[in-house]
């Protein structure tokens, strides 16, 4: 496969969804319904349809077989580089784009499997294309949870990690970006640090959509400093606070000096070295990133971070039950507003046979049965689900094989691949795990129905 011409496209699908596991033991992350398409069809979509014509998507090894015939299933037209990695589970984001840097070739982007957003690519392109940057990462505003939205399972009382994000009012430098779990009261800020950027907002309802355009350099930085394990949690805030540091003087006097020689660990400027010709054009130009002096532009740093803040457009990271089951819940909202109402899927795949005449806002995958006397509202139903007569299903998501036998009532629930809800079973905000089988008249309300062993995790 060929490099794209200016950026490649990587995608990382490896995880194996810790955060979820009530819902990845039967299935892989990347591979989970989302309006009846697998979640790694988003980011996908959103990359081919700025044009990408390649990308590389890192798994698994375990999930190649099973990510192949997901992908041929999808009719898309960019191609992808399937790499299986060994022991991927274990590894964090930036281990993995280390261990494939030889597929890398030019600046790159990078983007999560669970990311679902509707935003322009091509906008954070242009940021990170302006201002030649090392590092452009996109911003979307804290997803608002409806006020009836109830999440399937028990109530969690874990609240969700706040980012701190700092953005230059004038700018739009990202240079500020910690957890707000890392302070107790108060952030000192520096003096050169309010010199250079006097004007700035501390963000603390945006979130790292975990999408970045990244230099090629800060690649060839990575594979060389193996103690970075993540891009969002050590490599990406390492390298904004990089920007308010200068070259060491080795560095500075000895461009040419051997890596051998050098701390590659302590000194990031063997590698962020600007081309000539773009030192020259930014010398050269009249342009000035800031007002308050007539120093050069971008105060002669040469490692630069931006964000670029998305506001009017839906995204979230489906990498828990509730942005799970939040997506699953919106997209059809999201997806009609955006695409003119058309869907990613057919609504009712040409091979379901459906008897029922009570069916509103549903997605009915391949191979379905659905038998009369049912009524379904606003839920998503995977290949090969039965569903029988006198059956009530509402604001739900029905896994691949799962099936629900007579008058049964399901409210608000995720079943999972291959159980079996037997007859007379009343399930409000439930998790049925993977083929658990829900015996005949049970009643359950906020409940993970599965085996306990399914739930721990080593």
């Amino acid at each position: 496969m060929l490099p794209y011409k200016e950026f490649q496209a990587v995608v990382l699908a490896a995880g194996g969804g810790s955060r979820m596991t009530e819902l990845t033991r039967s299935q892989y992350k990347c591979l989970l319904p989302i309006g009846n398409v697998p979640m790694l069809w988003y980011p996908l979509q959103l990359l081919e349809r700025v044009g990408f014509k390649e990308a590389i998507v890192i798994i698994s090894e375990y999930m190649e077989r099973n990510v192949s015939l997901a992908l041929s299933d999808l009719n898309l037209k960019i191609k992808t580089d399937i790499v299986a990695v060994k022991n991927a589970e274990d590894l964090g984001t930036a281990d993995s784009i280390r261990l494939i840097h030889e597929k890398i070739h030019t600046d790159f982007l990078v983007i999560s499997c669970d990311l679902i957003t509707d935003v322009d690519i091509c906008e954070i392109l242009n940021l990170y294309r302006k201002h030649n940057a090392s590092i452009t990462a996109l911003m979307l505003p804290v997803p608002k949870i409806p006020d009836d939205f109830v999440t399937p399972g028990p109530k969690n009382k874990q609240k969700p990690e706040t980012d701190l994000i700092g953005i230059c009012n004038e700018t739009g430098r990202l240079i500020f970006l910690a957890s707000a779990s890392d302070f107790e009261d108060t952030i000192k800020i520096s003096q050169t640090f309010l010199q250079k950027h006097p004007s700035f907002t501390m963000h603390s309802k945006l979130m790292d959509s975990h999408l970045y355009v990244i230099n090629k350099w800060v690649l060839n930085f990575l594979v060389q400093n193996k103690n970075f394990t993540t891009l969002k949690g050590e490599l990406l805030p390492y390298i904004v606070r990089k920007q308010f540091s200068k070259p060491s003087k080795q560095c500075t006097d000895d461009k040419n000096a051997s890596v051998v020689q050098m701390n590659l660990k302590d000194d990031i400027y063997y590698f962020a070295v600007e081309k000539p010709l773009d030192e020259l054009i930014r010398k050269m130009s009249a342009y000035n990133d800031h007002g308050t002096d007539l120093e050069d532009a971008y105060h002669g740093d040469i490692i630069r971070c931006y964000a670029h803040i998305s506001n009017g457009k839906f995204g979230l990271r489906t990498n828990t039950i509730q942005m799970y089951h939040l997506a699953n819940t919106k997209i059809s909202e999201w997806w009609n507003n955006d695409n003119d109402g058309q869907s990613p899927v057919p609504i009712i795949a040409p091979t379901a046979t459906i008897r029922s005449t009570q069916m509103q806002d549903c997605y009915v995958d391949n191979n379905v049965l659905i038998e009369e006397k049912t009524s379904l509202k606003h839920t998503h139903i995977g290949p090969n689900v039965t569903i029988e007569s006198k059956t009530r299903i509402s604001q739900s998501v029905l896994m691949e094989s799962a099936n629900v036998k007579q008058r049964c009532v399901i409210q608000n629930c995720i079943l999972g691949s291959g159980c079996v809800i037997e007859e007379g079973s009343e399930l409000k905000d439930c998790i049925v795990g993977y083929k658990h089988i829900v015996p005949s008249g049970s009643q359950y309300s906020r409940d993970v129905l599965t085996d306990a062993n399914d739930l721990i995790v080593i």
